[in-house]
């Protein structure tokens, strides 16, 4: 069961990151537009249900390394740490 959670977590990651990639292969407007938000929406669900599955812990973990906003705060960690 843990193993398809962290497949769902990737298959979020993809789904997200595939939905920057749809201006180069479709060009009109109201079908990009449908795609980004098809891939937004299964990115979304894939998310939450893998973070079900693995359990509220492990998705708030995965969830803080992939914000922005702390990976300057594990750098300043890491350099007091080795003094």
């Amino acid at each position: 069961m843990k193993k398809l959670g962290i497949a769902l977590l990737i298959v979020s990651a993809a789904a997200l990151l595939s939905a920057f990639t749809i201006p180069f292969f479709i060009h009109t407007g109201s079908e990009m537009a449908g795609w980004i938000a098809g891939l937004l929406i299964v990115s979304e669900i894939a998310f939450w249900t893998g973070g079900i599955i693995l359990g509220k812990e492990v998705a708030r973990k995965y969830r803080r390394y992939l914000n922005p906003k702390n990976w300057s705060r594990k750098q300043k960690k890491s350099s007091h740490d080795g003094e």
